[in-house]
């Protein structure tokens, strides 16, 4: 495969996941500010936290997930379908047993999680009953979930975000209608589930429909397949609990030490970041598959561009939108969510300013560990920030409240995901570290210097955020100044010349048809 068709095909990937991700944060900014008003600060805490107790039944997919990414893009570039199937049929029997696993624990947890997060007798039953029907789901998923890691595999993401799409079309009206018309909690969590189960359905058809020669058997997964995906997959199963806890974890001791309403308050700027973040976190999941697919071939010269250019790229899409919340997040969530404000806003700059060194400038370095089957030593990093972050929160919540814990997560991340992650990818890729992260940081960082100043300019004097047209317009600048000057300082020269052809396409230059 040629570097012009691996672009072409990486950039249109790229481009179905940022439509997938921009149907979430779309729904998530109309949605979640919508939850608030008609359930209650606690209402919508109780919510948020029956989804983030439940995440953590990821505790017994070890990795098996992640290895069936690595292993069927593996075997599907050698063209070894067999192998194909063998990975997936192994990986659903050890599903199934999980799942069943999975629920057993619902069943015998749900009744009792109330009194340890201390919700209010008005919301017990309802989060009881929520807790059994999203353990239901993941109990779907865990098994389902495994096309959806096989449509990655294949970088099929168009397959996979018309299906992301399509859940959230169906997710996102619902849940405003039921709210509209006096619907509670418990209907809200059917319509969630009935949408998720609904998307990993579809993950098998769209599946079917790439490889129509595979079936379903039991008898087609074997135990050394299962020894090969166990080795591969713990490392990343250490990595994923660890992601979990990271992630879920705060607002679970937030829960357990102060109460529900606060849980939806860190939530909002933790979850906020996580919506945009995901518009380059999906050209880490298409690193991945890449990664995989080039040490299957040997093409080490396209690996060492990948490592580079992928983290820098994440890094110049996810700057512009930086620069908007670090000057304009305060009137941001005055207008968005003005009833969480005073508790939210707060936070934002501590999270943002870490969440962009640490996860989007490092986007794809976890990605091509993972791929290249060397993540054993950062999945390890992981399991000690979230002990070092959850011991220190223990501490820091009931003393600092939800700002503490904002600055401990902050700092956790930016030692272990900013610093000791890419120290990790220039000693496998034999990169200088110096080198390799100012190929990252220096471009991007050199761009949003002088546009910062222009937003702050403009939110001093014209433009300070008092309406939602104001914060458009400060976005288009910043996003139009940004951008313009990043295409010549943080673009290579090869993506510059595949841009060029793109535009040129589009626009229908006449030099360019006449060129052609």
């Amino acid at each position: 495969m040629t570097e012009t068709h691996r672009g072409k095909r990486f950039v249109l990937n790229v481009f179905w996941n940022w439509l997938g991700v921009g149907a979430s944060i779309v729904s998530g900014l109309v949605v979640s500010p919508y939850m608030i008003n008609k359930l209650g600060p606690e209402g919508y805490g109780v919510y948020a936290l029956s989804f983030l107790l439940v995440e953590y039944y990821w505790f017994l997919d070890l990795g098996f997930r992640s290895a069936t990414v690595k292993y069927v893009a593996h075997y599907w570039a050698r063209r070894e379908f067999d192998k194909v199937s063998e990975v997936v049929n192994t990986g659903i029997a050890f599903a199934s047993v999980a799942a069943g696993v999975i629920f057993i624990a619902a069943l015998l947890g749900a009744r009792y999680a109330d009194r340890f997060f201390h919700v209010s007798a008005a919301y017990s039953e309802s989060f009881f009953i929520l807790v059994l029907l999203v353990s239901l789901s993941w109990c779907v998923n865990v098994v389902f979930s495994l096309f959806g890691a096989c449509l990655e595999a294949l970088q099929r993401f168009d397959y996979y975000n018309r299906i992301l799409v399509t859940v959230t079309i169906i997710r996102a009206p619902g849940t405003l209608l039921l709210l509209y018309y006096g619907y509670g909690l418990v209907q809200i969590g059917i319509l969630t589930v009935v949408s998720q189960i609904l998307g990993y359905l579809l993950h098998f058809v769209y599946f079917r429909k790439v490889f129509p020669e595979y079936r379903i058997s039991l008898t087609g997964a074997s135990r050394p397949m299962l020894r090969q995906m166990g080795k591969y997959g713990i490392h990343n199963f250490v990595g994923n609990i660890s992601t979990q806890l990271l992630t879920q974890g705060p607002p679970i001791l937030i829960g357990h030490l102060q109460s529900a309403a606060f849980v939806g308050f860190f939530q909002i700027p933790q979850r906020l970041l996580q919506y945009t973040g995901e518009a380059v976190g999906r050209i880490g999941a298409i690193t991945n598959a890449n990664t995989a697919e080039l040490v299957a071939k040997g093409e080490s010269r396209a690996l060492s561009n990948l490592a580079i250019y992928t983290n820098r790229y994440c890094l110049t899409i996810f700057m512009p939108l930086a620069i908007v919340l670090l000057s304009h997040g305060a009137p941001f969530f005055a207008l968005w969510l003005p009833k969480a404000a005073a508790y939210s806003a707060p936070l934002l700059p501590v999270l943002l300013l870490a969440y962009v060194f640490a996860i989007v400038g490092q986007f794809s370095s976890s990605m091509l560990l993972m791929g290249m089957a060397r993540y054993q030593w950062y999945s390890r990093g992981l399991a000690a920030e979230a002990v070092c972050s959850l011991t220190s929160m223990a501490f820091v919540i009931p003393r600092y409240g939800i700002l503490g814990a904002a600055w401990v997560m902050a700092i956790a991340m930016v030692i272990n995901r900013g610093l000791f992650l890419p120290w990790l990818v220039s000693r496998v890729m034999k990169f200088g570290y110096g080198w390799f992260m100012n190929s990252i940081y220096t471009p991007p960082l050199v761009v949003a210097i002088p546009v910062y100043a222009v937003a702050v300019w403009l939110g001093r004097t014209i433009l300070p955020g008092r309406h939602w047209s104001e914060l458009f317009a400060v976005s288009v600048v910043v996003g139009v100044l940004y951008y313009a000057l990043a295409f010549f300082v943080c673009l290579a020269p090869g993506y510059k010349a595949l841009l060029k052809e793109w535009i040129g396409r589009k626009i229908s230059l006449p030099h360019y048809s006449e060129a052609q």
